[in-house]
C-alpha cells in the first residue's frame, strides 16, 4: 500500500463518519425521547455528560475501521483482505452500534425507574 492508497481509505472511512454519527444519534435521541415520554424522569446535567462521553465512546470504535484496515496492510501485507469487506463491516458496525445504544439507553431508563 502506498501514501496515496493509505490516504484514500482514510478519507473512505472519515466520508462516512457523518452518516454513522447520525443514525447512532438518532436511535438514541429517539429512544431517550420515548423514554422520557413513558417515564418520570427528570434529565439532569450528569446525563448530558454521559451522552456526550457515549458519542466520544462510538466515535473512537468506529475509527477501528480505519485501524482494522491499517493493521492488515502493515502487519498481514494485505492478506486478509479487509478492504474488500469495508463496506459491510460499516454497515454491520453502524447497526450493531445503533442497537447497542437504543439496548444501553433502555436499559438505563428501565434500572432508573426501579
Amino acid at each position: 500500500m502506498t501514501l496515496d492508497e493509505l490516504k484514500a481509505n482514510i478519507k473512505w472511512w472519515e466520508s462516512k463518519r457523518w452518516i454513522y454519527n447520525v443514525l447512532v444519534g438518532l436511535s438514541g435521541a429517539l429512544t431517550i425521547f420515548n423514554a422520557l415520554a413513558e417515564s418520570p424522569y427528570d434529565w439532569t446535567f450528569e446525563d448530558t455528560i454521559g451522552v456526550i462521553i457515549w458519542g466520544i465512546g462510538a466515535n473512537i470504535f468506529y475509527s477501528l475501521g480505519t485501524l482494522v484496515e491499517l493493521f492488515d496492510w502493515y502487519y498481514f501485507k494485505n492478506r486478509l483482505g479487509i478492504k474488500r469487506f469495508r463496506l459491510f463491516l460499516f454497515i454491520s458496525g453502524t447497526f450493531f452500534s445503533c442497537l447497542y445504544t437504543f439496548w444501553c439507553v433502555m436499559a438505563y431508563f428501565l434500572w432508573s425507574v426501579w
